[in-house]
């Protein structure tokens, strides 16, 4: 009753043109806060976007008791970059001829601050559009209840084009709270870096899509890795998380077909505290495993790497997770600690043409069209806008008392994760995201009246796209972008892809992240996992680091068991007298038959030697009087 009674006010909400939220009320209620930060773009279907542009370092807990604090969050330059090739990839479309040309798509773009809630409050904004907010209604209907100045005045109608489809959300978590309060109302979400297995799930989330390999395909890989390595004692650990949670239970599961253990598995919450990462650096530090395996952002690892470093902890292979693999931030502060990192980064685009001229066009004279710009220019360059629209500051000099900017600042000057197109990999994803969204809607328009696939043969009305119509074409789009061909599996999961990348130091110190190796999960088991190791930079020397509980057992002993000890853990006991092992790791000895015996390292069985009595020797003498 409970869960009916959610849904019919989700349906209340989300309902546009039709009665309004408050009965009994002459007009519509705003209750929330006027969104104002979104890049927006008319269109006949307009896509939405979800990016975390922010991202808070400390987590905050809910009390329901008050109106929840303003968060400080830090900004992100590279989710910056994701948010401008969604709007490129768009503008691309609308110029082509040969991809809807009939149809105008738009955008309205959003920022999810990597926060459930945040997220929740923007994707509605973008399903039911932007309210038109009118005058403050001071005290309206008081008798109801409701705070003074607390309310806007609206009409029925949204003042922007609704979205039947949304792009985003980057984490699993977040994706997973917009799929449990739209997938009721059948509105697709495409993720671009949301890789949980759980995901995977169709029958729990039939709504959603994605153009990031599920973890599943990730696992199996990583424990191929360090299979290959020799690393059969490694440590698991990740932020508390869906993603970190459903990743760190497969490898578990998939690593003991491959003779792997783990020495640790660890835990740490997103706002790491210092108790939370005493208690992480005692457990790596208490561990013999010098492998570490971490499912991570890069805004986590930089907490660990930072208490890594205070702790004088050094030679240390770190496995990245897909999510902070490519994460050249981390170098800057930690580039000693990183060498030698090993870590699985999706499919990448050497280059999507237009796409550095889309994003290095931004000047001063328009950049105050859009808060988000704004607020990247003035972090940038560390100078306030003339008249800027940003609110946000990040430490440092309060914004409101920086400098003016001369005008002159060119994004070509200095380095930004935002303009750097070395590694288009999620960017690539949110490219594809959008072609795929493009290309349900070109399937669409090519259905023929009477030999629709909805009720009685019809087909949709591309002027007013309903989202269950899109996400039916969408589930069968196959395509192609960038000479690449995209399709999707029954989960609607794209087929896995990852190259193993190497954290190089060059010689004068800067980032060079080398392709190693790749993995590809559409060929056979054997030749899926290919390594160049010949070309990898080690952390310490020029080999792997050995990374065992137990060292192997020699020929001529067994491997004997210890008791509530991981099976990688072990001690060598000698064979017996009579018994021979021929083999590493045997894990019994044979006896010899009765005309052999072990040689001295009892690791093969040789003849017995036949031996004669003399008639001079004293044993041979007594025999011969007996």
């Amino acid at each position: 009753m409970a869960m009916l009674a959610a849904k019919l006010l989700m349906f209340l909400f989300l309902s546009q043109g039709q009665h309004c939220l408050a009965a009994g009320l002459d007009n519509c209620v705003f209750l929330g806060e006027e969104g104002k930060n979104s890049l927006y773009e008319e269109g006949d279907v307009v896509i939405g976007g979800l990016f975390p542009l922010h991202y808070s370092p400390v987590s905050s807990l809910p009390k329901y008791k008050t109106k929840p604090m303003p968060i400080k969050y830090n900004f992100s330059s590279r989710a910056l970059r994701w948010m401008l090739t969604m709007t490129f990839a768009i503008k691309e479309i609308n110029h082509r001829s040969d991809l809807l040309p009939h149809l105008k798509l738009g955008f309205h773009i959003r920022d999810s601050c990597d926060d459930i809630p945040v997220s929740l409050s923007a994707a509605l904004l973008l399903v039911n559009g932007q309210p038109d907010v009118g005058i403050r209604a001071e005290s309206l209907n008081r008798d109801k209840g409701l705070e003074r100045n607390s309310h806007y005045n609206l009409s029925c109608a949204a003042a922007q084009t609704v979205s039947p489809v949304i792009i985003g959300d980057a984490a699993s978590g977040v994706s997973m709270a917009l799929l449990k309060t739209l997938g009721s109302f059948h509105i697709p979400l495409v993720s671009y870096f949301a890789s949980c297995s759980c995901l995977s799930n169709q029958k729990e989330f039939p709504t959603f899509m994605r153009t990031m390999p599920s973890d599943a395909f990730q696992i199996r890989a990583l424990a191929r890795l360090v299979s290959y390595f020799g690393w059969t004692w490694v440590g698991v650990i990740g932020v508390e998380s869906d993603y970190a949670r459903f990743a760190i239970q497969l490898f578990l599961k998939e690593s003991v077909k491959y003779g792997v253990c783990a020495s640790y598995t660890h835990f740490y919450p997103v706002g790491l505290s210092q108790q939370a990462l005493n208690e992480l650096l005692d457990v790596i530090q208490m561990s013999s495993s010098k492998v570490i395996i971490n499912f991570s952002s890069e805004s986590e690892m930089q907490g660990i790497l930072r208490e890594v470093r205070y702790r004088n902890i050094t030679s240390l292979q770190w496995i990245a997770s897909e999510a902070w693999a490519t994460a050249k931030s981390l170098w800057e502060k930690f580039g000693d600690l990183l060498t030698g990192t090993l870590g699985f980064a999706i499919r990448r685009a050497d280059v999507i043409p237009g796409l550095k001229q889309h994003l290095t066009s931004v000047r001063p004279s328009n950049i105050n069209e859009s808060a988000f710009l704004a607020e990247f220019w003035e972090e940038l360059f560390n100078c306030r806008l003339n008249g800027s629209v940003n609110n946000h500051s990040h430490g440092g000099v309060a914004h409101l008392n920086r400098l003016l900017c001369k005008g002159t600042e060119d994004l070509k000057d200095v380095y930004s994760p935002y303009s750097d197109v070395t590694q288009l990999r999620v960017s690539y994803n949110v490219y594809k995201s959008v072609y795929l969204v493009a290309h349900a809607l070109e399937d669409m328009s090519n259905c023929k009246v009477g030999q629709g696939p909805f009720l009685n043969r019809t087909c949709a009305d591309l002027k007013n796209v309903k989202p269950w119509q899109l996400i039916h074409y969408m589930k069968r789009a196959n395509f192609s972008a960038l000479g690449e061909k995209v399709n999707f599996d029954e989960n609607g999961d794209p087929i896995a892809y990852y190259d193993i990348m190497n954290w190089q130091r060059r010689p004068d110190g800067s980032l060079h992240l080398v392709k190693v190796g790749f993995y590809d999960a559409s060929t056979p088991d054997g030749r899926s996992l290919v390594i160049n190791e010949s070309v990898i930079q080690w952390p310490v020397g020029k080999q792997a680091f050995q990374s065992v509980c137990s060292v192997s057992c020699p020929p001529g002993s067994r491997i004997a068991r210890r008791k509530g000890e991981p099976i990688c853990c072990f001690d060598c006991v000698p064979c017996a007298e009579g018994e021979v092992s021929n083999n590493t790791d045997s894990l019994e000895c044979s006896r010899c038959s009765e005309d052999t015996w072990p040689n001295k390292a009892r690791d093969i069985c040789i003849p017995k030697t036949i031996e004669y009595l003399s008639y001079h020797e004293l044993m041979g003498i007594v025999l011969c009087v007996v």
